[in-house]
């Protein structure tokens, strides 16, 4: 545990209700105003808790959580880069990294984020890619903060009748060592 009082460890088979309800949430207050409500409104915990379930220890590196007083904080998932452009054995991604709102701003997202590229790194990744909503300023900001630029590709997802407009952000893992992780 760090001085802040959470410390990061892989996500455990207990941990997987508790990261889906979180990821959830966290949908449902980041993208509000971004994607329609009714979208979000329709997000389900038990859905999510099945990905979950199969995302489990099957990952290397592994899903890893930040915990906070009991409490799962926040989640990042990394792995190897799904883009048909990006050269797969030395392009990692980034697919997801959420924390509770309530502790946005506290330095969860910063350490899960180095947690994160150091496993990449660990595994031989030269370079992070993700993907982000064009209009999540909140996200891009703090991406940009952590050596993110924009690479300029660009896409269109579909997701029922919402429309997902993404841009994709990429950096160096150059330094990004196991042994800077803030564990």
């Amino acid at each position: 545990m760090n001085e802040a009082g959470w410390m990061i460890r892989p996500v455990r088979e207990a941990d997987v209700a508790a990261v889906a309800r979180l990821h959830v949430a966290v949908w449902q207050a980041a993208y509000r105003g971004l994607l329609p409500d009714v979208f979000l409104d329709a997000q389900s915990v038990e859905r999510r808790e099945r990905m979950w379930q199969g995302a489990v220890g099957h990952d290397d590196p592994p899903v890893l959580v930040a915990e906070m007083a009991g409490r799962v904080a926040g989640f990042i998932w990394c792995g190897p880069s799904r883009d048909r452009d990006a050269p797969a054995a030395t392009t990692g991604e980034v697919y997801a990294i959420y924390v509770a709102p309530d502790l946005w701003g506290s330095g969860v997202s910063a350490a899960l984020m180095a947690a994160g590229l150091a496993g990449l790194a660990a595994l031989g990744y030269a370079e992070a890619t993700l993907w982000v909503l064009r209009a999540n300023a909140r996200a891009i900001r703090f991406y940009t903060r952590q050596g993110f630029t924009a690479d300029g590709a660009e896409k269109i997802e579909q997701h029922g009748a919402v429309t997902f407009d993404e841009v994709r952000y990429r950096r160096s893992l150059a330094g990004a060592s196991p042994r800077e992780t803030p564990l």
